[in-house]
């Protein structure tokens, strides 16, 4: 019989109507709904039965119109029902996210800053699609739409990429990286170094906290003295002192196999004399970044982060002489770009040095000759 308005409508749980109109054409009913299907054969011979699409949500000729494109398909060859299937046997990006941290992003120090940026950014935004479907387009607006954290943004993005580069290979996912051509935002990098008066006036505060918060305190100065990594002195123990050096075999430049020697001035060695040998490692914590926080804005300088530190080290290092060389070489840089940073304090020293040497010089010529 022909489908029909009526028929569907007066169909009881259990039947079955089928369609004389367009050969395959089903509709089936069931005690919540009623729901049209399409049987066919491929010309292969496999049988396929697809649902369409539940009445009241798809009209009656809706359903046949549907069934004769399918059905064209079909006769071209096609396997419209096959494609479906293996469409939702692709992997999605959650699904590659998942193998990228069990095979990678769990074994890196950067790991969880890639997951933050997954459960922040990436899968709201596209963690449900299809690894194929991803497009440059989607990729860049992603990227747009965190225009108020640049850099961030550009974090976020070099996370994408790194991924879907997993994909292509080892994984063979997919041929190409929609990541690539998205345009990263210009940085400017942070040139925050602490002042004579700021470390003065922390040096102050750091007496005061001595006998109180003594694990911070001693924490603080190793950076301050040391130019080390905070995660360094976090992780480091009594048994990698080393006489006037710290030995550090896991370290964030650890992928070559060598150590990392954090040198101790006699200040530094005088800081780990007056601590307890209460635990494994040297300060016994993780990070001071609460007292540091009070440290900060009390000494007037809320900006500064701890990691600024380390950048100070640096440009006292510079002015006491010593070469891009010698500073990557203490700062533990296994790439000597990463040094280059402070290079513009480099060709600032000389020409403080060039500037001072001259007016030595012209102060000179101008005293009067004896005769």
């Amino acid at each position: 019989m022909s489908l029909s308005d009526p028929q569907i409508k007066a169909a009881q749980p259990g039947d079955t109507l089928k369609d004389d109109i367009v050969r395959g054409l089903q509709l089936r009913a069931f005690a919540q709904s009623k729901t049209f299907y399409l049987y066919y054969r491929t010309k292969s011979g496999v049988q396929r039965k697809p649902k369409l699409g539940e009445y009241g949500q798809l009209t009656l000729t809706q359903a046949r119109a549907v069934a004769r494109q399918m059905l064209m398909e079909v006769a071209a060859g096609g396997d419209p029902a096959g494609a479906r299937i293996e469409a939702r046997a692709e992997p999605t990006v959650t699904d590659l996210w998942d193998e990228y941290w069990k095979r990678h992003a769990s074994k890196i120090k950067s790991g969880k800053n890639y997951q933050r940026a997954w459960r922040l950014h990436v899968q709201p935004k596209i963690g449900k699609l299809r690894v194929k479907e991803v497009t440059y387009s989607l990729i860049a607006d992603l990227h747009d739409a965190m225009a108020e954290t640049p850099t961030e943004a550009n974090r976020v993005l070099a996370f994408v990429s790194a991924m879907f580069n997993f994909a292509m290979a080892p994984l063979g996912w997919t041929e190409k990286n929609p990541a690539e051509g998205v345009k990263r935002n210009k940085e400017k990098k942070r040139k925050r170094y602490m002042a004579g008066e700021e470390a003065a006036r922390i040096a102050e505060i750091l007496h005061k906290e001595r006998d109180t918060n003594p694990q911070s305190v001693a924490f603080l100065y190793l950076l301050i003295l040391t130019g080390a990594r905070k995660g360094e002195i976090a992780k480091a123990k009594w048994s990698d002192l080393q006489g006037n050096r710290l030995v550090l075999g896991e370290h964030k430049t650890d992928q070559t196999g060598d150590d990392r020697h954090i040198y101790l001035p006699p200040a530094a060695m005088e800081v780990l004399d007056r601590l307890p040998k209460t635990s494994d490692t040297i300060t016994g914590i993780l990070t001071p970044q609460k007292i540091w926080e009070r440290i900060r804005v009390e000494a007037g300088c809320p900006d500064l982060r701890m990691h600024d530190l380390r950048h100070s080290f640096a440009s006292a290092a510079i002015a006491a002489g010593l070469t891009l060389a010698q500073i990557g070489e203490l700062l533990g840089h296994k790439s000597t770009q990463t040094t280059h940073r402070y290079a513009h304090l480099v060709e600032e020293a000389a020409t403080a040095a060039a500037s001072a040497t001259a007016d030595l010089i012209v102060a000179k010529m101008k005293r009067p000759v004896a005769v």
